[in-house]
């Protein structure tokens, strides 16, 4: 991957939004996005609001419940919910929250869009990994995942982590490509994307792990976390499985930026952009991509 990049990435940035004309808190954002990769928001959304988002996923799963059995994991549990945006208003108004959506439209330097969004009724418990391969963006770097708390996040319920700093790590894809096509010659072109895929991956825990100590974030209701999307960051080991960590994390991006895949991200090359993928409806003041359905994954 190659071209022009997010500008919060130049060596300029901080002197930047110094002279920035946004409030104080925006700037604070922008901030805490190029140093440490992170930005928490105290009280961002209402727990009133947050409330609203897990009542109506009650509601959508009473709709759909043959769809929901089919789609739990192998301890009974519903997976990841994908784009409830679509269907939930609540969900949707959380999306557009203003007071994220400003500070998006500042570290974009152009007007912010929701592209998809997930829904999590339980933590993750995810290894640590970036987003970018499954975002990315000509120009590079133009994206921004929104993670909203919908209750308290216990302890023992597997919160999130990240390593501060390490979205400095620079880890060329190409390299992962060429290696992957090196060592399954005969291979299609799926399962390269797939190897080169593992293979990066396992540098960004390789190095991020070296280059910082995990922090582990503690979040209650309304909080919500704006993330770099080169920021390496995981899900803790639930402690207690059995306790939910109901969240809601929306992926961002400028509306004249397109978002695209693994595929893409590793086979892509020059500053041009690959084709558009998807349009955008308006809700809330916003723009969102026309892009999926509501689907469990």
């Amino acid at each position: 991957m190659n071209g022009p990049q997010f500008w919060l990435d130049d060596v300029d940035a901080l002197d930047r939004i110094a002279i920035a004309d946004v409030s104080d808190e925006i700037k604070g954002i922008a901030r805490d996005l190029a140093t440490e990769g992170i930005a928490v928001l105290r009280g961002a959304n209402s727990p009133d609001l947050c409330k609203h988002v897990i009542a109506d996923y009650g509601r959508y799963v009473e709709l759909h419940r043959d769809y929901v059995r089919g789609n739990l994991t192998e301890h009974g549990r519903e997976k990841r919910l994908v784009n409830f945006h679509l269907w939930s208003e609540p969900a949707a108004q959380l999306a557009s929250n203003p007071r994220i959506m400003a500070a998006l439209d500042f570290v974009f330097a152009s007007p912010a869009a929701v592209y998809t969004s997930l829904t999590f009724k339980y933590g993750t418990q995810q290894p640590v990994h970036r987003d970018t391969p499954h975002f990315a963006t000509w120009p590079l770097r133009m994206f921004a995942g929104v993670w909203t708390a919908l209750e308290d996040v216990s302890p023992d319920a597997g919160p999130l982590f990240y390593h501060p700093g390490s979205h400095r790590l620079a880890i060329d894809p190409a390299q992962y490509m060429a290696e992957a096509r090196s060592r399954i010659p005969d291979g299609s072109e799926r399962d390269q994307l797939l190897m080169a895929l593992d293979l990066y991956n396992g540098e960004v825990i390789r190095r991020s792990t070296s280059a910082s100590a995990p922090k582990i974030l503690d979040l209650r209701a309304g909080d919500t976390v704006i993330w770099h999307p080169e920021l390496p960051h995981g899900g803790s080991p639930a402690n207690n499985p059995d306790l939910t960590r109901w969240s809601s994390v929306f992926h961002c991006a400028p509306v004249a930026v397109q978002v695209h895949q693994h595929d893409r991200f590793f086979l892509h090359a020059g500053e041009t952009p690959p084709p558009d993928r998807y349009g955008y409806f308006e809700r809330f003041g916003r723009h969102f991509a026309v892009s999926g359905e509501v689907a469990y994954m």
